[in-house]
């Protein structure tokens, strides 16, 4: 059982210690990238989950075939068309002419004249997939070259963070290539490859895209991150907070990688993160006990499994174990009908930073401050680091790593060291 009375991490002690190393080891060392020949792989992004009927735009045309090729409709002026699911079928109407076509099975939209396809208030190059299984709602799947993926994820994962920053850039295009890349080998035999928000990427198709984020894409074609000839793990999250986290205390049931151990944040003994320059390198979020309990009430019971009836009051809340990092290994919840534990990453699922907006606690590095009456916690400022699960490279870190003068390659050493770049296609 947890002590009532725990030993606090301090924020300002841990980063107080010495760095242990410095960067070394730069993935670039003057030789060619070696390169495998062969095309650019399509990727299936999935942007439109358990839909019953939408609307497709399209400023230049385009036609609708059936997954085996069969013409079914087609116009060759701007057009937009509705699609809803009837009974085993799919209807497909234009509007606001009426024309109409009905499918048995999955369809394809594609588009004429190198124009875009707008669906759902994106704007989507390449062509959709409407997926449509034996029951249920319709799913809406982009499928189009990876490259052109990578421009739309770009400025949705690191932004737009200047032209002094572009290394950090290019370094985030490698890495989203690299992950994305491993998923399309992963999920080969299932209908899409990713997801287009944070359970995977967060990609916005044509919109938001930006000349500098497109142009690391494009300078970076093909290039991946790889250890031991094959396609690394590229994790990666906003902010560290002063030190990544080790995949083996984060995510206990993956596949670990040595390059994935967890480090500090800086380039010499001493040096401050590369990542203190961002607003949320740290940030405090105050409840008193009975709100916390609200919370846990609700969080506990989803993320555990736990019956709600069996939460009762918040007696104690503490962290029993910490990784190297800094970070909340396990979180032990004390309440009047018993005790429960936590671990990793799961963390910030129970401690949510607004339940009601659903917004999870930015990091699991972090410290406790309590006061309890009658018993039981009356107030709990909990005092943190870092924006993510920690895994990987940090994002602001990177951008302050380009705006010192590191170049992509040095970047991705940091974060990923022992693993060499390639260039795939």
């Amino acid at each position: 059982m947890m002590a009532r009375s725990v030993t606090l991490f301090t924020l300002a002690a841990f980063f107080g210690f010495v760095a242990l190393a410095s960067i070394v080891g730069c993935a670039s060392t003057g030789k060619k990238v070696p390169t495998q020949t062969g095309p650019i792989p399509e990727i299936r992004a999935l942007v439109g989950e358990e839909v019953a009927s939408f609307i497709v735009e399209s400023k230049g045309g385009f036609r609708v075939e059936s997954e085996s090729g069969m013409a079914l409709m087609r116009s060759n002026d701007p057009s937009r068309i509705s699609v809803r699911r009837q009974g085993s079928l799919v209807e497909l109407r234009f509007e606001p002419q009426g024309t109409a076509a009905v499918a048995e099975g999955s369809v394809y939209i594609t588009p004429f004249k190198s124009s875009n396809l707008i669906y759902n208030g994106v704007s989507y190059p390449g062509r959709l997939f409407v997926l449509v299984g034996s029951v249920g709602p319709l799913y809406v799947i982009n499928v189009l070259p990876l490259e052109t993926y990578l421009e739309g994820v770009l400025p949705h994962e690191i932004g737009d963070p200047g032209p002094d920053a572009y290394a950090a850039l290019q370094a985030q295009a490698i890495t989203a290539r690299t992950y994305a890349m491993t998923r399309i080998q992963s999920r080969k035999d299932e209908p899409f490859d990713v997801y287009a928000g944070v359970r995977d990427q967060v990609y916005g198709g044509k919109n938001d895209t930006n000349r500098l984020a497109t142009g690391a894409v494009r300078e970076t074609r093909g290039v991946v991150l790889t250890f031991k000839d094959k396609l690394a793990q590229a994790n990666y999250f906003a902010t560290c907070g002063g030190h990544t986290s080790d995949i083996r205390l984060v995510w206990p049931q993956r596949e670990p990688a040595r390059y994935l151990y967890g480090l500090y944040d800086c380039g010499a003994p001493g040096d401050k993160s590369f990542c203190t320059w961002v607003h949320n390198y740290r940030w405090r979020y105050s409840f008193s006990g009975k709100e916390l309990g609200r919370i846990l009430r609700k969080t506990i019971p989803a993320e555990l499994g736990a019956d709600p009836s069996t939460i009762g009051s918040l007696v104690d809340i503490g962290v029993s174990e910490r990784n190297p990092s800094g970070r909340a290994r396990y979180l032990e919840i004390i309440t009047t009908k018993g005790t429960f534990t936590v671990e990793g990453d799961r963390i910030r699922w129970v401690l949510m930073a607004d339940i009601d907006a659903g917004r999870i606690l930015p990091s699991t590095m972090f410290e406790l401050h309590k006061e309890s009456q009658n018993g039981l916690l009356s107030f709990v400022s909990i005092i943190g680091g870092g924006n993510g699960h920690g895994v990987g490279m940090c994002q602001n870190g990177a951008i302050g790593m380009a705006k010192g003068g590191y170049t992509y390659e040095m970047i991705l050493s940091h974060y990923y060291p022992g693993t060499r770049l390639a260039k795939r296609y």
